[in-house]
């Protein structure tokens, strides 16, 4: 049967979402913990996340025996190994013909910016800067909402069939010292999230910001080719 898994990780501890060939990816840690239970099939993710991306809640498939039948246990089981990096939050049992990439209509991400002071601790999970207008960063990223060819977002050397993505909410809120930067969409270019809020960034610096915006979604020109870091950005959700 095939079943799906919900979890989350911590993407610091890792060379990606995806299977390394020195086996330090999520994939490669997620492996060895189901082969602890008896689990060997090749695991299918719904993204695939860059070194020091996080997720809270990723979704992967993989193929197991009809003799499990206690999912909460199974997940349990898997922890015992996955852990303390990744952590299984939930099982579920799903047709043969679910693809936890192709069937996904739209990802979730969020990007937190923490406006406190500098912390080593936290250094690996949110990004410190300044704090910054949140009105005028609205207007900002609303700019984004929409069907764009969005090539000016996009890692030079990606390899995709269409730059063309729908972006159905980007807006960002303030939560105690920080912000937080929401992005939902149909699907992401690589480096999009992060080369966007690279973006808003050095908009919010300039006077003609919204228009610099405008025109790298129209004339594909970016205001900048340095992404934002990874290690504030977060896969929050994935929606089938």
């Amino acid at each position: 049967m095939k079943i799906k898994l919900i979890f989350s990780y911590d993407g610091s501890k890792f060379q990606g979402s995806q299977t390394q060939p020195h086996e330090n990816g999520v994939e490669d840690e997620l492996g060895i913990a189901l082969a602890h239970v008896g689990i060997f099939d090749k695991i299918t993710s719904s993204s695939r996340t860059d070194k020091d991306v996080h997720a809270n809640n990723q979704v992967a498939s993989v193929r197991c025996g009809d003799h499990f039948k206690d999912f909460k246990r199974l997940a349990d089981l898997i922890n015992r190994h996955a852990h303390p990096h990744i952590h299984i939050k939930k099982i579920l049992r799903v047709d043969d013909n679910f693809h936890p990439r192709y069937n996904a209509k739209f990802r979730q991400y969020r990007y937190i910016i923490n406006h406190g002071d500098f912390s080593p601790f936290l250094s690996q999970y949110q990004t410190f800067l300044p704090k910054f207008d949140i009105d005028k960063t609205n207007k900002l990223l609303a700019l984004f909402i929409g069907e764009h060819d969005f090539s000016a977002f996009m890692k030079v050397g990606s390899d995709t069939k269409s730059p063309v993505r729908t972006i159905t909410k980007a807006f960002c809120y303030s939560y105690k010292e920080k912000t937080i930067i929401v992005f939902k969409a149909n699907g992401f270019l690589r480096a999009q999230i992060r080369l966007m809020v690279a973006t808003i960034l050095k908009a919010l610096r300039l006077e003609n910001g919204a228009d610099l915006i405008n025109l790298a979604l129209q004339d594909k020109q970016p205001l900048t080719r340095i992404p934002a870091p990874p290690n504030g950005l977060y896969l929050n959700r994935v929606f089938y």
